[in-house]
């Protein structure tokens, strides 16, 4: 009897590590990429900037930076591995993670281009100091926003804009049906098709808070006549 409860714990103990595969993400671990021979991976350092902060006056967002009991709302840098691999670029925490950071980028909405030292200097306010090690900054740039990210070297900066550039290019060949005789390894394609339900899985979280937010502020009374700026019924 004992003989099975071990073997029962150790069934337990082993599948309680793995992951629920209706986790969003699941499938897409850094490692299982990076073994696929991705376009491009490495690590980077991506500038995070609070949504607070980047709302905020320019003379507010100056006394955040002298403060350094504020440095919690300015902006920073934090370490991520990066992996362009199939039709999406992929944002880790690091190069042992099992999911990826936030949603995937679509390659073919992005454009890129490395950050030159004159507009690092008109928006050093921004980005605030490279991290040690880390000389060169490129960005990546979607519908919504512009990303940054801190490299070694503009050598390093430069493959991935290439890379990204090439990538982007040849998705849409491809998805103009004119690049049949171009392999495109089977491993991508299951990449895409997570990365693609992952895209969705997001989107939907991201509708659902929206929404909330709007019914929330639909049964909120306010006075006759008057309607909350940002509000348009």
């Amino acid at each position: 009897m004992s003989d099975i409860r071990q073997r029962y714990s150790s069934r337990r103990s082993a599948t309680s590590d793995e992951m629920d595969p209706f986790t969003p993400g699941a499938g897409l671990s850094a490692k299982g990429m990076i073994d696929a021979a991705p376009q491009h991976h490495g690590s980077v350092q991506k500038l995070h900037i609070p949504v607070l902060y980047s709302i905020l006056p320019s003379i507010i967002q100056r006394i955040i930076l002298s403060w350094s009991c504020l440095k919690s709302f300015a902006p920073s840098w934090k370490e991520r591995h990066m992996i362009l691999c199939g039709a999406y670029l992929y944002k880790f925490k690091d190069a042992s993670s099992t999911i990826p950071k936030g949603s995937p980028f679509d390659i073919k909405t992005l454009t890129t281009d490395i950050l030159r030292a004159s507009d690092r200097d008109k928006n050093f306010s921004e980005l605030g100091n490279i991290p040690a090690g880390y000389t060169s900054i490129f960005t990546v740039s979607t519908l919504q926003r512009r990303h940054y990210y801190a490299v070694s070297d503009t050598e390093e900066a430069m493959l991935w804009v290439r890379s990204l550039h090439e990538a982007r290019q040849e998705g849409i060949t491809r998805n103009m049906g004119h690049a049949s005789n171009v392999p495109y390894p089977s491993s991508w394609r299951h990449f895409d098709s997570l990365g693609k339900g992952l895209v969705k899985s997001k989107d939907r979280i991201k509708e659902r808070m929206e929404k909330s937010g709007i019914e929330h502020m639909e049964m909120t009374p306010f006075p006759e006549g008057q309607i909350p700026r940002g509000y348009y019924g």
